[in-house]
């Protein structure tokens, strides 16, 4: 591919897309990249969001350091706003809440 062009969600076959998985087989079935992916919901122009997905992981390690950044240094991917990593941290602080 191009640096124009990115590989989107939708250019999987439907059976294979995050969500249609996650319904079929459960959460636990998905990647650490797939449950980020649907957990940021779209990418940008030129950038999908299974893109972004892999650069958090790839820039913080694994799922644990994702859930310890900072919203500044969760924004520092390109695609995650201020709005996103809102979104992340919230998820994760979600998770760790019993009742």
């Amino acid at each position: 591919m191009s640096k124009e062009t990115s590989f989107t969600v939708h250019d999987l076959p439907k059976p294979e897309r995050p969500r249609e998985r996650l319904k079929q087989f459960g959460p636990e079935a998905l990647s650490a990249q797939e449950l980020l992916a649907l957990v940021i919901g779209r990418g940008i122009s030129k950038k999908s969001v299974m893109t972004i997905a892999q650069e958090l992981l790839i820039k913080f390690g694994n799922i644990k350091a994702i859930s310890k950044a900072t919203l500044e240094e969760l924004s520092q991917i390109k695609g995650i706003g201020f709005a996103k990593a809102a979104q992340i941290k919230a998820c994760f602080e979600l998770g760790k809440r019993k009742t």
